[in-house]
C-alpha cells in the first residue's frame, strides 16, 4: 500500500501540537461500541471530553465515568463549550441527533459513519465526518495507530481540524469525499462482514464433524498475504471450482446441504468462481 498518497499521516498527540495550548474539548454523542473504543482513544490520546450524551442515562454514566467526564441529559439547558461534537451513534439516528444536540455554532459537529451523508448534519455550518475503517466492538482492542481515518469537512478549515484530531490516534489519516468513503465502506462489507459470516457457516460445519477450526489459521493468514501482495486477486484462486472439477463441487454441495446458509453460500461462490476461471483466466 502506497502510503504517499495519503495527505495526513504522522501521528500526533495534544502535547506535541503545542504544550501550552489548551486541550482539544470533546462531547460524545453515544454509548455504543464505536462511542466507547473512539472516547478511550481520543481521551487516552489527550483530547479532554467534557460530556456524554446517550438516550439511556445509566449508559451516559458510564461512558462518562471511563472518560472522567460527566454525563449530560436533555434538562441541561446549555452544554458545555467544545471544539467538537462527535455523533458515534446509529445512521438511522444522525440526522434526529443532529437535530436537537445543544452545541454553540463554533463547535464542528461529527458523525463517524461509512455510509452517512454529510447533509445529515445541515443544521450545522461547521460539520464534518470521522470515519474508522474498522470493525469496533467494546471488548476488543484497536489497533489505532494503522487504523485508518477518513475525513472529510463542511470547508477546508474544518477538514483540517478534523484531520488534526483525527492525527492523535492514527498515523493513516485520508481526507475524502462522501463518494470515495462509502465505497470504502460498502467494499468493508464485502471483504470483512460477509467473509466473517461465511467463517462463521465452514467453522459451524467443521466443529460439527469434530474438527478444529483454528487449524485453518493458516491459510488464511496466506489468503491477507495474498490481498496485501497480488495485483490480480482472481490468479491467487484455488480449488475444485477454479479449476473445473465438477465431479468435487458436486460431491461438497451434497455434504454441506443440512446446512442450508453454507449450502447457498458454496453453490452460489462455485457458480461465480466456475464462471470467471471458465475461460482459463
Amino acid at each position: 500500500m502506497d502510503l504517499g498518497r495519503f495527505p495526513f499521516q504522522s501521528m500526533t498527540t495534544q502535547a506535541d501540537i503545542d504544550p501550552s495550548r489548551t486541550p482539544t474539548r470533546l462531547i460524545m454523542v453515544g454509548s455504543g461500541h464505536l462511542a466507547w473504543q473512539m472516547g478511550e482513544a481520543l481521551t487516552d490520546a489527550g483530547v479532554h471530553c467534557v460530556g456524554v450524551w446517550a438516550r439511556k442515562r445509566s449508559s451516559a454514566q458510564s461512558l462518562a465515568t471511563r472518560l472522567l467526564t460527566s454525563p449530560l441529559s436533555d434538562e441541561t439547558e446549555h452544554w458545555p463549550e467544545a471544539d467538537f461534537v462527535l455523533l458515534a451513534v446509529s445512521d438511522a439516528a444522525i440526522a434526529e441527533c443532529a437535530q436537537h444536540i445543544k452545541v454553540n455554532p463554533h463547535s464542528i459537529v461529527l458523525h463517524a459513519s461509512g455510509s452517512g451523508h454529510l447533509d445529515q448534519l445541515t443544521p450545522h455550518p461547521r460539520c464534518g465526518v470521522l470515519w474508522p475503517l474498522a470493525s469496533l466492538r467494546r471488548e476488543r482492542g484497536v489497533d489505532w495507530p494503522n487504523t485508518p481515518l477518513f475525513v472529510e469537512g463542511s470547508d477546508p478549515e474544518c477538514t483540517n481540524q478534523i484531520a488534526e484530531l483525527a492525527q492523535c490516534i492514527s498515523h493513516v489519516v485520508i481526507q475524502t469525499n462522501s463518494t470515495l468513503r462509502k465505497a470504502y465502506h460498502l467494499s468493508a462489507v464485502g471483504s470483512a462482514n460477509f467473509s466473517l459470516f461465511l467463517l462463521a457457516e465452514t467453522s459451524e460445519w467443521l466443529r460439527a464433524r469434530g474438527g478444529d477450526p483454528r487449524l485453518l489459521g493458516p491459510i488464511l493468514q496466506q489468503l491477507m498475504g495474498d490481498f496485501m501482495e497480488a495485483s490480480n486477486l482472481h490468479d491467487r484462486q484455488t480449488g475444485p471450482a477454479s479449476r473445473g472439477d465438477r465431479e468435487t463441487v458436486a460431491r461438497q454441495q451434497l455434504e454441506v446441504s443440512e446446512q442450508p446458509a453454507l449450502a447457498a453460500l458454496y453453490r452460489l461462490f462455485s457458480d461465480l468462481i466456475g464462471l470467471k476461471h471458465a475461460d482459463g483466466k
